[in-house]
């Protein structure tokens, strides 16, 4: 089976005739007559009858034609996409990110890269920092926005932003009138925690030698953190990039005696050349991350 043939089949399915198929194709009769013969004997079955004057499919050849219709619907895509690249110079932006830059501060950024490109398409992928370094050193993303450094080989780490652990609480909290909030002022509350493990995790726990706090709740995600504060279900130590980008007003966030470090980077790979529109955007995530700040400050 090769292209000629299909190609003739599909032209004969949708014309009925080998004559006018002929035309569609630029060449004569006899060769779409050859080449439909020739694709039964390849598919070993009939793929039309003559009734009368009639060319009739047969319904193996109906069934046979959906798949070729799908085939040719992902030709003309992968055309679409030839001339999206003609026009747009590239095809793709492909992003990977961890949940705290993915849902506070890559908005942000991509509204101020969408301003400047506006019909480069991008596709975000959210994971881990150590999915999201093996993406970028794999050549999956372009670059990647992770807050820890991983030890992949080949890997370029650059810190874009470092910000201060505050504390969140509601606002209806015993804690939310306090000016600073002490280790000590934890106990027995309800505490809303990063994963086990984590880094993050590790330098929160290590304020906390002696934990009397009741950690009732555990969840990856600084924003599913913020929002589970807002409904008074605990407290918890969160970078401040992160509550002041979500903006819930019944959140407080009061600063925290200890030094709580939140790191934020981005990574690119050196087997695969950091393209311009990967540069810009993380130029534009810095930008985000520069807003927030002088929001907080």
């Amino acid at each position: 089976m090769n292209f000629k043939q299909v190609e003739a089949f599909r032209a004969v399915m949708t014309t009925r005739s080998m004559t006018t198929a002929a035309g569609l194709l630029h060449t004569s009769q006899p060769n779409v007559s050859r080449w439909i013969s020739l694709l039964e004997q390849t598919v070993g079955f009939t793929l039309f009858q003559r009734i009368g004057t009639r060319l009739v499919p047969t319904a193996e050849a109906e069934a046979f034609y959906a798949d070729v219709e799908r085939a040719f619907l992902g030709l003309e895509s992968l055309g679409e996409s030839a001339d999206s690249i003609r026009r747009r110079g590239t095809g793709l932006l492909r992003v990977g990110a961890v949940g705290s830059i993915a849902h506070c501060v890559l908005p942000d950024a991509l509204q101020i890269f969408r301003s400047m490109f506006p019909d480069i398409p991008i596709v975000v992928n959210l994971g881990r920092s150590d999915v999201v370094a093996k993406w970028t050193a794999t050549g999956f993303c372009d670059v990647g926005f992770c807050s820890i450094i991983t030890d992949l080989p080949s890997l370029d780490f650059e810190l874009i932003n470092t910000a201060r652990g505050v504390v969140i609480v509601n606002s209806s909290h015993r804690l939310a009138a306090h000016d600073v909030v002490y280790p000590s002022d934890f106990e027995n509350e309800h505490f809303i925690s990063l994963p086990m493990g984590s880094p993050n995790r590790n330098q929160i726990d290590r304020h906390f030698p002696n934990d009397l706090r009741h950690l009732s709740i555990e969840t990856p995600y600084a924003s599913t953190i913020c929002t589970m504060v807002s409904k008074d279900l605990g407290s918890s130590i969160v970078s401040p990039i992160d509550s002041r980008a979500l903006r819930m007003q019944n959140v407080v966030e009061i600063p925290f005696s200890e030094v709580v470090p939140f790191n934020s980077y981005a990574v690119t790979s050196d087997h695969f050349p950091v393209g311009f529109l990967a540069n810009r955007l993380t130029d534009c995530v810095r930008r985000s991350f520069e807003a927030l700040r002088h929001s907080i400050d």
